[in-house]
């Protein structure tokens, strides 16, 4: 009964001081907000950004030349430098659950369309067909047709080239020129966006059309894609292509010069560089938090400060000094919990 009697004495104090209550349970509120939305745009991202790669390459390995690391601090140990050719290609075939492999080359090109000028980067696919089933079947063609073995000059363009950056949409069976040779689009790929949005400013052509107009060494690739058939677990299959390419190359684990890119691998990267962003922002939460709690002191103590008179009374009729200290935390209490509730509904 004492502690009812209590409680309606706190919220009738603070309900007849709205202005002041106002503005404490609204500092209590943006903290707690800023915590609950930072920790969830944070995993709310890793998530979007994982399901992406799962969605399209859940099954895919990626080989290229160049050792990658996502994490800040000195590079690790420097071998020889590889190129790789046919004869990757080929050991990563022979790799149990390896079902398709293809070699690429990448380059950025000048790109002409209607008298408009761009700088975008072209592919060349050395399989197409297992190009089709590696890295975009599950995306689709938004029109026309993939790329078939006796292409040669032909196209297929991404969502963005299509449509974004050239002021004229540039349509099936149109011509571009790509470094000053002509090329007919048979296919239009359609949006990927997110993690994969690179892929919609890229043109797609067959390989020896970009050894062309690239002047590249035949047999040379820039990355090696590979695709892992069901049953397979893609991460092991990974591994054993590492160690194939190691051995390939005569190289060890602290000279390894490639990498070899898995769905773990961009989920284990993209969370440690999230993790970070994701630390930064809650900690500018528990700043806005720690604020709060210094406002609540601070209303606390000029409530005291200026309720000496009520105090006084309380005393005189009989209130222990506990039983005052129990009011003042009530009211405390209060702020926290509406502010808290407030705070993580906003989040």
């Amino acid at each position: 009964k004492n502690m009812r009697y209590l409680a309606s004495m706190a919220i009738y104090n603070l309900t007849h001081r709205k202005l002041r209550s106002f503005l404490t349970l609204l500092g209590i509120a943006i903290g707690v907000a800023a915590v609950v939305a930072t920790i969830s745009l944070g995993i709310g991202m890793q998530e979007n950004i994982v399901s992406q790669l799962t969605k399209f390459q859940s099954d895919v390995i990626t080989l290229i030349p160049q050792k990658v690391t996502f994490t800040p601090g000195p590079p690790g140990a420097i071998g020889k430098t590889i190129k790789l050719t046919e004869r990757d290609k080929d050991e990563i075939s022979k790799i149990p659950g390896i079902i398709q492999v293809s070699g690429y080359v990448s380059r950025e090109a000048n790109i002409e369309y209607r008298d408009e000028f761009g700088r975008l980067s072209v592919t060349g696919i050395e399989d197409v067909e297992a190009w089709e089933e590696i890295e975009v079947k599950s995306l689709g063609l938004e029109d026309g047709r993939f790329l078939t073995p006796d292409d040669k000059f032909s196209a297929i363009i991404g969502n963005d080239v299509a449509h974004e950056i050239f002021s004229e949409d540039i349509e099936l069976r149109k011509t571009i020129l790509i470094n000053g040779k002509e090329f007919k689009v048979v296919g239009i790929l359609n949006k990927a966006g997110g993690m994969l949005r690179q892929i919609d400013g890229t043109i797609f052509i067959p390989l020896d059309s970009a050894q062309e107009i690239f002047q590249i060494e035949e047999g040379e690739f820039g990355y090696i894609s590979a695709k892992v058939g069901k049953g397979f677990d893609v991460e092991e299959v990974g591994n054993q292509v590492e160690i194939a390419i190691r051995d390939l190359h005569d190289q060890t684990e602290d000279t390894q010069t490639f990498t070899v890119f898995t769905p773990k691998f961009f989920q284990e990267q993209i969370g440690n560089i999230l993790a970070s962003f994701t630390f930064f922002l809650i900690l500018l939460g528990v700043i806005s938090l720690f604020i709060g709690a210094i406002g609540i002191t601070n209303i606390m103590y000029v409530s005291v400060m200026e309720r000496t008179r009520e105090i006084g009374i309380m005393k005189a009729i009989g209130a222990k000094n506990s039983t005052v200290m129990q009011l003042f935390l009530l009211e405390s209490g209060f702020f926290g919990l509406v502010g808290g509730l407030i705070g993580d509904t906003l989040g």
